[in-house]
C-alpha cells in the first residue's frame, strides 16, 4: 500500500497555486540570438488566440523594419505608446497605465530586457510586465538568452560582447510557459545575408563578430539548457501538486562568499548556475572583519551591488561578523547544512596573505564534506578595488602617539626601578614593556601600537642592555634578544589591535541589540501615533546612520508623523515613491527597482491587520542601497513599529466608538429628559390657559390668581431647564466667559437663595456663613448660578419640610461653600459619576424630575474660575453634602 505522504500533494506546491490565483500568465518566447523569429512567432500565436475569442492588444512591438513582422500587426489592437522627452529627443515607450486601464485578457510586450527612458514608472520593461501580471493580465514577451542575468558573464566570454541590459532569472522562473524559438546557425546566417535582421553593412560586421557559427551554437546550447531546466522544474511542480511520488533529493544548499570587489558578481552568477543545476536554495554572505570596516566608499558600493544582483537572482543575503572569515564561513555553512561553497580566487594583496594566511587554503583544509568551488576572477574588474577594500590601518592621531609615549615612559621607569633601584633580578624584565604595547594597541589601534613596539625596543636597548645609555649592543646574545623582542612586540601589537577592533564591532552590535530591546520595550507603553513614529524614526536613524521619516496612512493619504534627526522636506519624486510603495506593498525609491530616482528609499510598514504606512530612509553616507544587515534591522524596526501603530489606530478607533456610543447614550438620555421635563410644565401651562379660556367667567378671583401663579411657576421651571441646557452647551464648547472680581461670600449666598426661592418654598432654609470671611475672586453671576443649581438639586432630593443648610467657611487659601440636605444621600455606585452630565444621585422608581445637569453645570462654572467641587454623604444624619471651593481674592494678587 503506498505511503500516504508520498501520494498527498505538497503543501508548498498548493500554496504556490493559491498565490497564482488572480495573477496573469506569462509566456516567454526565448531565442539564442536576434533574428531567430521570436517576435514573428509571438504574433502568430497572438492571432491564434484572437481567433479563439481572446481579447488581445499590442503593448509594444519592435519590428525593426521587417515587412513580414509589420504585416502581422494588422488586425491587432495597438495601444498608443507614451511619448517621453529626453535630452532633446522624443522617445516612445509602452504606456503601462493605458494598458492597465484598458485591461485586456492578453497583451504583447516585445523585448523583455529593454531599458525604459527616464520619466517612466519603472527603469526596466520586465518590471512593467510584473505589474501587468499582478493586475491579472496575461503577457506574451520575448527575450534572448544573452540577456539572462546568470548567463551574462558566460555570454561575454563566448562573444566578447558585454551585454548591459539583463533580466533577473527570477522573472524567467515565474513564466508559466517558455517556448524556444530556434533555427540552425546556417539559417540564421543566411537571414543576416538576406538583410532580414540588420541592414547589409551592419549584417556583414555582425557575421564576422557576434554571429559566428561557434557563437550561435554556444548560445543555442545555453537557451536549450535553460529551457530544459524550466521543463524539469515544471515536471517537479506537477509531481508536487498532484502528490506523485518521486526521487526527492533536495538536500543540496549553495553558499556564495563575496567581498568588496567587482569580481564578486562573477561569484554570484556562478553560484546561481550551480544552484539551478542542483535545484538547491542558495545564499550569499559577506564576512565583516576589521579590514572590511575600513573599506572605501567605492568598495562598499561594489559589495552592495553584489548583494543587489544576488537578491534579483533569488538568493538570500546575510552579513557575518568575525575576525576569521574562513572560520565564520564554515561555521555558518555547517549551521545551514550547506553542501557547496562558491568562493572567488584570492583577491587580497600578497602582504595580507603572508600575514593572515590564505582564505581558500583554510576553507579547503577545514571544509570536511562540503564541496569548495573556486571561481576565477577577472583581474581587470578586481584590481581597481583591491587597494580600497584592503587598505592598511590609519596612522592614528597625534594624541595617540603622545599617549603611547607616556605608556612606554611609565614602563621604562618601572623597569629601571626594578633593575637598578630596588635590585629585583628578573630574567625577562623586557616583558614590562609588553604591557605598554598591549595598552597602546587596545587604546589607540594598530599603527600606534607598532610605534609603541619600536619605541619600547629602543628604550629597552638604551636603558637596560649593556652598555647602558647608548644604542650600542655589546654581545651577540643581546642582539638576538633585541630582535626577538621587536618581533614579539610587533606580534603582540597586531593581536591586541585586532582584539580592539573586534571589541569595537562587538560593542557596536551589543549597542544595536540594546537599542532594539529598548525600542521594543518603549513601544509597549506608547499609545499616541506621533510618539510611536518619533521613537521609530529616532531608533532607525541611530541604528542605520540615516535620515528617517515615518508616514502613516490617514483617509487614503500619507501624512508625515515622525522624522529624525531633524525636520525633513520630501520632494515630489519622494512623495510619489512613498505613495507607490504603500499602494503596491513593495519598496520604492532610492536603490530599488521602482522610481529609483528618488532621494529616499520607502519601505511599507506591516501591521497586524494590513499595512499602516511607510518608513523612508536616506543614508547619511549617500550609500546607493542598504546592506543586508541594515535591511534586517530596518525590517525589524518597521515590523515592531507597525504592530504599535496598528494597536494605536485600533485604540483610537475603539475610543472613537466609545465616544460615539456615549454620545448616542447621552442623546437618548437628553431626549428622554427633555420629553419629560418639557412636557410636564408645558402640559400644566396649557391646562391653565385652557381652563381660563373656557371657564374664566366661572372662576373667582382667588382661583384665577392660583391658576396664574401655577402657570408662572411652571414657566420659571421651564426657563431654568432651558438655561441649564444652554449653560451645559457653553461648558462643552469651552465658551464660558469668566469676568472675575472680588465678591463677598454672604452676598453670593443670598442672591442664589433669592433666585431659588420658588424651588425652596417647601423647605426650611438654614444659613451658617462665617462672619468676616475674606472676599473671593470669582464671576458673581456664574457662582450664583452654580450655588443655585446645587440648591435646586438639594430641593429635589430631600423631603418636604426638611432642612436645607448652606454654610461657608475658610479653609487654607480658599473659601468652602457647602449645601447639606436631609434626603436619602448618594448611593455608593453613583458617587464616581455624580458630576457627569445626566447623572442622578438617587436611582429607582419615583426619582425626582430633572435632567441631571445641575451638578455638572455647577462643576463647570466653578472649575472655570480656578475652584473645585466635591460631594459626599453626611456623617451626622441621612443626607448629602455638596461643596464648592473658591479661591481667595488676596491669594491671586
Amino acid at each position: 500500500m503506498p505511503n500516504s505522504d508520498q501520494t498527498r500533494p505538497s503543501p508548498d506546491a498548493l500554496l504556490k497555486l493559491v498565490a497564482k490565483e488572480g495573477r496573469g500568465r506569462l509566456k516567454v518566447f526565448l531565442g539564442a540570438a536576434p533574428g531567430v523569429g521570436k517576435t514573428y512567432e509571438m504574433l502568430i500565436e497572438a492571432h491564434n488566440r484572437k481567433r479563439e475569442g481572446v481579447d488581445v492588444v499590442v503593448g509594444v512591438i519592435e519590428h525593426h523594419g521587417r515587412d513580414e513582422t509589420r504585416q502581422l500587426l494588422h488586425g491587432l489592437e495597438l495601444i498608443p505608446r507614451r511619448q517621453i522627452s529626453y535630452r532633446g529627443q522624443t522617445l516612445k515607450e509602452m504606456d503601462l497605465d493605458a494598458i492597465l486601464k484598458r485591461k485586456p485578457k492578453l497583451v504583447l510586450v516585445d523585448e523583455l530586457a529593454h531599458t525604459n527612458a527616464e520619466g517612466v514608472s519603472h527603469p526596466k520593461r520586465w518590471m512593467d510586465v510584473r505589474d501587468l501580471l499582478a493586475a491579472g493580465i496575461d503577457v506574451f514577451s520575448t527575450m534572448n538568452v544573452q540577456h539572462l542575468e546568470s548567463a551574462n558573464d558566460i555570454v561575454a566570454k563566448i562573444t566578447q560582447v558585454q551585454v548591459r541590459e539583463t533580466v533577473p532569472d527570477s522573472v524567467l522562473d515565474i513564466a508559466d510557459e517558455i517556448e524556444v524559438v530556434d533555427i540552425t546557425p546556417e539559417e540564421l546566417q543566411q537571414r543576416l545575408r538576406d538583410g532580414k535582421v540588420y541592414p547589409a553593412e551592419v549584417a556583414q560586421r555582425a557575421l564576422a563578430n557576434f554571429f559566428t557559427a561557434g557563437n550561435i551554437t554556444a548560445l543555442r546550447e545555453l537557451a536549450l539548457r535553460r529551457a530544459a531546466d524550466r521543463v524539469e522544474d515544471a515536471m517537479r511542480a506537477h509531481m508536487a501538486e498532484h502528490g506523485i511520488a518521486g526521487p526527492w533529493e533536495a538536500t543540496d544548499r549553495v553558499l556564495a562568499c563575496v567581498d568588496a570587489t567587482l569580481g564578486s558578481l562573477t561569484v554570484v552568477r556562478r553560484a546561481k548556475r550551480l544552484a539551478d543545476r542542483l535545484h538547491a536554495p542558495w545564499e550569499v554572505v559577506n564576512v565583516a572583519t576589521p579590514e572590511s570596516e575600513r573599506a572605501s566608499k567605492p568598495a562598499r558600493a561594489a559589495l552592495l551591488e553584489a548583494f543587489r544582483v544576488a537578491e534579483e537572482l533569488g538568493a538570500t543575503t546575510r552579513s557575518l561578523t568575525g575576525d576569521d572569515p574562513a572560520a565564520e564561513i564554515l561555521a555558518h555553512a555547517r549551521e545551514q547544512n550547506v553542501t557547496h561553497i562558491v568562493v572567488g580566487a584570492a583577491a587580497r594583496p600578497l602582504w595580507f596573505e603572508l600575514i593572515r594566511g590564505s582564505l581558500i587554503r583554510r576553507l579547503v583544509r577545514n571544509s570536511g564534506d562540503i564541496a569548495i568551488e573556486i571561481c576565477p576572477r577577472d583581474e581587470s574588474k578586481t584590481s581597481t578595488l583591491i587597494g580600497d577594500a584592503f587598505r592598511p590601518p590609519s596612522l592614528g592621531s597625534a594624541g595617540g602617539y603622545v599617549g603611547a609615549s607616556v605608556f612606554v615612559a611609565l614602563a621604562a621607569v618601572f623597569a629601571v626601578a626594578l633593575d637598578q633601584w630596588i635590585g629585583v633580578e628578573l630574567p625577562n624584565i623586557s616583558l614590562v614593556f609588553v604591557l605598554a604595547i598591549i595598552a597602546s594597541a587596545l587604546r589607540y589601534g594598530m599603527a600606534i601600537s607598532i610605534f609603541s613596539a619600536v619605541a619600547s625596543a629602543l628604550t629597552y636597548n638604551f636603558l637596560l642592555i649593556p652598555p647602558l645609555y647608548t644604542f650600542t649592543i655589546a654581545t651577540p646574545s643581546n642582539i638576538y634578544a633585541f630582535i626577538f623582542f621587536i618581533a614579539i612586540g610587533l606580534a603582540v601589537s597586531g593581536v591586541s589591535a585586532r582584539v580592539r577592533a573586534q571589541t569595537l564591532i562587538a560593542r557596536r552590535q551589543a549597542r544595536r541589540a540594546s537599542d532594539l530591546e529598548g525600542f521594543a520595550r518603549g513601544l509597549v507603553g506608547m499609545e499616541a501615533e506621533g510618539e510611536i513614529a518619533a521613537s521609530t524614526a529616532v531608533t532607525a536613524s541611530r541604528l542605520l546612520f540615516a535620515r528617517v521619516v515615518v508616514l502613516a496612512a490617514r483617509d487614503g493619504e500619507l501624512e508625515m508623523i515622525g522624522e529624525a534627526p531633524g525636520p525633513e522636506l520630501l520632494g515630489a519624486d519622494d512623495l510619489a515613491a512613498a505613495k507607490w510603495a504603500f499602494a503596491n506593498r513593495r519598496e520604492a525609491g532610492r536603490g530599488s527597482d521602482t522610481l529609483h530616482g528618488a532621494r529616499w528609499l520607502f519601505v511599507p510598514i506591516p501591521g497586524e491587520h494590513g499595512f499602516v504606512g511607510v518608513i523612508g530612509i536616506s543614508p547619511l553616507d549617500d550609500a546607493p542601497r542598504l546592506d543586508p544587515d541594515q535591511r534586517r534591522v530596518l525590517d525589524l524596526v518597521s515590523a515592531q513599529a507597525g504592530v504599535a501603530l496598528d494597536r494605536s489606530r485600533y485604540q483610537r478607533e475603539a475610543a472613537d466608538a466609545r465616544v460615539e456610543a456615549e454620545g448616542e447614550r447621552l442623546k437618548g438620555t437628553l431626549l428622554a429628559s427633555v420629553s419629560h421635563d418639557l412636557r410636564t410644565p408645558l402640559s400644566t401651562i396649557r391646562t391653565v390657559i385652557e381652563s381660563l379660556q373656557k371657564f374664566g367667567d366661572k372662576h373667582d378671583r382667588t382661583t384665577q390668581s392660583e391658576l396664574l401663579e401655577t402657570a408662572r411657576t411652571e414657566v420659571g421651571r421651564l426657563t431654568r431647564f432651558i438655561e441649564n441646557l444652554l449653560d451645559m452647551s457653553r461648558i462643552d464648547a469651552g465658551a464660558v466667559q469668566v469676568k472675575r472680581q472680588p465678591a463677598e461670600v454672604a452676598d453670593l449666598v443670598e442672591n442664589a437663595l433669592d433666585r431659588m426661592r420658588g424651588v425652596l418654598h417647601n423647605k426650611v432654609i438654614s444659613r451658617d456663613v462665617s462672619v468676616g470671611l475674606p472676599q473671593v475672586l470669582v464671576d458673581p453671576t456664574l457662582i450664583e448660578a452654580a450655588i443655585g443649581n446645587v440648591l435646586e438639586n438639594a430641593a429635589k432630593y430631600s423631603p418636604e419640610g426638611s432642612v436645607v443648610l448652606i454654610r461657608a467657611f475658610r479653609q487654607d487659601s480658599s473659601v468652602v461653600i457647602e449645601v447639606l440636605d436631609e434626603g436619602a444621600g448618594f448611593s455608593p455606585e453613583s458617587m464616581p459619576n455624580l458630576f457627569d452630565k445626566f447623572a442622578r444621585g438617587v436611582e429607582g422608581d419615583g426619582r425626582p424630575p430633572g435632567t441631571g445637569l445641575g451638578l455638572a453645570i455647577a462643576k463647570g462654572f466653578v472649575e472655570a474660575q480656578g475652584g473645585s467641587t466635591g460631594a459626599a454623604n453626611r456623617t451626622d444624619r441621612a443626607g448629602a453634602v455638596v461643596s464648592m471651593r473658591l479661591p481667595l481674592a488676596d491669594s491671586e494678587t
